[in-house]
């Protein structure tokens, strides 16, 4: 047995209580602070320095500010009906979606996170492991709580600011529940760090509460014009954490929240009862499971300071804690292959596609908001409101299209991927945009179909005319090549512009895509073209940029395989 796993043995008999392992924990961290104690002194005073200037020059003056505004005549004084229909909705989004990506979070990296060092020495000695993640989980929470207090108090000068209430009021009622939001999400995050079935059970209820995010916040949007549910509201508020966090604000606000003493006894009961939870479950995550997430965040550190987004999704991806679907997985195993080669790229990608539904989900999800933006290009107006409704049709609709590209991109990355086919590398590049291109007509024609109703049947060749387009800008994507060093360390040549160049660097083959269309589909027509041949010219110059841009990315696959 190797000297990691007997000591990985070790550490477990000594936290279970048996006697015959000596327990080294009290002794192996009074070494480590003696090590660590100057330095650790250093880092701590450096750390802290850097985040007081942050706060001071950018938190501080824009809180400054907004206590300036309190008692005078400004904006949000002129809109104060508007923060009072919203602010029921808005406080329970603010919560849920906060309590949801934190909760998230501990699916990659959780708030139970170390250092490889400590993960790969430390945790591998006859030591105690709960003595030695508390301190790691009270750091997080601690963070978490900071965070809150932060927007916390934004929140109150918003509100105080609006005419809503006294900022000696609203200022505890904002602070209290928030930091008590904050401390049960860490506690929630710990418990999915911890037990496999607990993070299985979140990663298939993400849809739901994306979808309830994203609910909450349409009626943000509808209470802001007006159209109130006393009713909805009613329920949010008492739906959970989120809602009884809101009404001790609604009550200092001069909302009606008459039970929100018994409300805010709940939350503080809740976020008890879980951080003692908690604080028990430390000590029981997973030595495994602690060292794939210490390897995720250093791999997301490096993504972005190499400004390569793909590179951190990539790493948070390795450190997910999930079971696959054994059920897809069967069934399309079932699936024969086509008997042509030329169709063996396009049958893989659909037989991935199959087995990721929630790309095609967030592909509807994003194709909604398309439509109505390539409605309001498509129903005319003024040149500059056109234009913006276009490019925002445009860049959500390319959101859409990537996600169907996942297969290119997995490719891309590994050349020897596509070592089975004889066929060169650039045309199974080309050949990876066959199955989105369709799925992405078939489905964007069926979400134009309102907009046709309202706009004219021209409304429906958008979708034919954009998505080669948009495909191509995804492909180039893709695709891209690294970025030379050169460009991120320029120094003064580059005016320190590196990071900047670098993101222009990944994004000109979608900049491309997204320019080309909104400008193709919105531009008025020259003079002397007539009015009847508009549509169908839009249509071939957006499919002219489309041969364009496939051919460079030909063009880039094979400098990609040989370079």
């Amino acid at each position: 047995m190797s000297g990691t796993a007997l000591g990985t043995e070790a550490g477990e008999a000594a936290e279970a209580g048996r006697g015959d392992v000596v327990d080294r924990t009290a002794e192996t961290t009074r070494w480590l602070r003696a090590r660590r104690g100057a330095g650790r002194v250093r880092r701590f005073a450096y750390a802290s320095y850097v985040a007081l200037v942050l706060l001071l020059g950018w938190y501080g003056l824009f809180a400054i500010g907004l206590f300036h505004e309190i008692g005078h005549r400004s904006p949000l004084a002129d809109s104060a009906g508007a923060v009072a229909r919203t602010l029921p909705s808005g406080l329970v989004l603010a919560a849920l979606a906060g309590f949801f990506l934190t909760v998230r979070d501990a699916l990659w990296r959780g708030p139970v996170i170390l250092p490889r060092p400590d993960v790969d020495w430390l945790l591998a000695l006859p030591v105690r492991r709960r003595p030695v993640l508390l301190p790691w989980f009270a750091l997080s929470a601690g963070i978490w709580a900071l965070a809150a207090l932060l927007l916390g108090f934004v929140g109150a000068l918003l509100v105080a600011a609006a005419g809503l209430g006294r900022i000696g009021l609203l200022a505890p009622a904002f602070l209290g529940p928030a930091v008590c939001v904050a401390l049960l999400a860490v506690a929630g995050a710990t418990v999915v760090e911890r037990s496999r079935k607990a993070a299985d059970r979140l990663h298939r209820a993400t849809p739901v509460l994306l979808l309830a995010v994203l609910l909450c916040a349409v009626q943000v949007a509808a209470a802001a014009r007006g159209h109130r549910s006393k009713a909805l509201e009613t329920v949010e508020l008492w739906s959970g954490p989120w809602g009884w966090a809101a009404q001790p604000v609604l009550a200092a606000a001069g909302g009606t929240a008459p039970l929100w003493p018994l409300a805010l006894g709940l939350l503080v009961a809740a976020t008890a009862a879980a951080l003692v939870h908690a604080g028990k479950a430390v000590g029981e995550v997973p030595l495994a499971v602690l060292r794939s997430r210490a390897r995720a965040s250093g791999g997301v550190l490096a993504g972005i300071l190499a400004v390569d987004l793909r590179s951190v999704r990539l790493s948070m991806t390795g450190g997910l804690e999930v079971r696959g679907r054994g059920r897809l997985e069967r069934w399309a195993a079932r699936l024969s292959p086509p008997r042509s080669p030329g169709l063996l790229v396009a049958w893989r990608d659909a037989v991935g596609l199959v087995m990721a539904p929630r790309r095609l989900g967030l592909m509807v999800l994003l194709l909604v908001p398309a439509g109505a933006a390539a409605g309001a290009a498509a129903g005319g107006g003024t040149g500059g409101t056109t234009y913006l409704a276009a490019a925002a049709a445009a860049l959500l609709g390319y959101f859409a299209g990537s996600q169907l590209l996942e297969p290119a991109r997995l490719d891309a990355d590994d050349v020897r991927r596509t070592a089975w086919s004889p066929r060169p590398y650039e045309r199974l590049a080309l050949e990876h945009a066959l199955v989105p291109l369709l799925v992405l007509v078939a489905a964007g024609c069926l979400g134009s179909v309102p907009a046709a109703l309202s706009a004219g049947a021209t409304a429906l060749l958008v979708v034919p005319a954009a998505a080669p387009v948009l495909v191509a800008a995804g492909l180039l994507s893709a695709y891209r090549s690294p970025v030379p060093v050169w460009v991120l360390y320029g120094g003064p040549l580059l005016a320190d512009a590196g990071p900047i160049l670098a993101m222009l660097w990944y994004a000109v083959g979608p900049m491309t895509g997204v320019a080309g269309v909104t400008v193709l589909l919105a531009a008025p027509l020259p003079a002397g073209v007539p009015e009847a041949a508009d549509p169908l010219g839009r249509v071939a110059a957006c499919w002219v940029l489309a041969l364009l841009m496939f051919r460079w990315v030909a063009g880039r696959a094979r400098r990609r395989m040989r370079p």
